[in-house]
């Protein structure tokens, strides 16, 4: 292989590299969203009252039950904690993660292609270089 072949082949796998590690921290950024949203919906918390009043402790959204069955999660634990965990945030961050999940996955595919294909292109030039031997 000549020299210019040599640079760009190493070029066309530098770039690959490049945008599996942009596809990889995309996608990082959609799995902390991810996380996050996962804490809010699974963990209980605390609700602020007011100056003087105490804070109320909310249940879960995710695993709620006042009574024999659960009816809502307004009507199991009340109108402060529905408020505080609105389900209007959780959908924004989650249509917010979307663009990050989908272009992060297609570049650390195209990177990924892009290596293999490298991979490959160098493996046909040495049989190649060696069946004429």
């Amino acid at each position: 292989m000549n020299s210019l072949a040599q640079v760009y082949d190493r070029e066309f796998r530098v770039r690959g590299l490049r945008q599996q590690g942009w596809g990889r921290g995309l996608m990082a950024v959609a799995v902390l969203i991810w996380l996050w949203l996962g804490y809010l919906l699974v963990f209980p918390f605390s609700v602020d009252q007011g100056a003087h009043l105490k804070s109320a402790e909310c249940e879960s959204r995710a695993f709620h039950q006042n009574g024999k069955f659960a009816l809502s999660y307004r009507a199991d634990t009340g109108e402060r904690c529905d408020a505080e965990r609105d389900w209007g945030p959780m959908t924004a961050g989650l249509l917010l993660s979307l663009p990050f999940a989908v272009l992060g996955t297609g570049l650390y595919v195209s990177g990924t292609s892009m290596g293999r294909t490298a991979a490959y292109a160098a493996d046909v030039a040495r049989l190649n270089a060696t069946k004429e031997i």
